[in-house]
């Protein structure tokens, strides 16, 4: 089981890809605020991408935790020390607490779950193991990388290394 930011849930619903979660790590953990900027937000928007996350839910990989009031408490405080928005705060927290890994693009969330000692992952480290773990061929990933690319800004030297790791992995 991992735990799961809106932006990573929102990026591969979008390239159709949002099943390769429940390949690589079975259940997917979100919180209130992460559902709600996810689900409830691109649904009222119509947002491309938002049927394959209500279909996760229905399935029920897809699952929305209820924050204990210790976890509410350390998200409450880390929004207020931090520059992390709710939903990162919120997928930090699960993740801390429960001791799961956390799938989270945004950077500064990224240095804070680093710092905590919170294992984490982005979107392209997921696509990463996609490949590596054989869900995902190198074509597929090349094209899934390209494609992320244009809706996520990707380091071009993040995108070279995880290319060299998957061609390396393939050989």
């Amino acid at each position: 089981m991992v735990v799961a930011d809106a932006s990573p849930l929102i990026v591969l619903a979008k390239l159709q890809r949002l099943g390769l979660l429940n390949d690589l790590y079975g259940e997917v953990l979100m919180g209130p605020v992460v559902k709600a900027e996810t689900i409830e937000a691109g649904r009222a928007v119509r947002a491309l991408g938002v049927e394959p996350l209500e279909a996760a839910l229905e399935d029920g990989w897809l699952r929305t935790a209820r924050l204990t009031v210790e976890e509410r408490d350390l998200m409450r405080r880390l929004t207020q020390r931090s520059r992390l928005d709710q939903g990162e705060a919120e997928a930090m927290v699960l993740a801390s607490v429960r001791g799961l890994r956390l799938i989270v693009d945004d950077k500064a969330a990224r240095s804070v779950a680093a710092a905590s000692g919170v294992e984490h992952l982005g979107t392209a480290g997921v696509l990463l193991e996609a490949c590596l773990l054989q869900r995902l061929d190198l074509g597929e990933l090349e094209v899934t990388l390209r494609d992320l690319s244009r809706i996520l800004w990707l380091s071009p030297a993040v995108v070279t290394e995880i290319l060299r790791l998957a061609r390396e992995a393939t050989r």
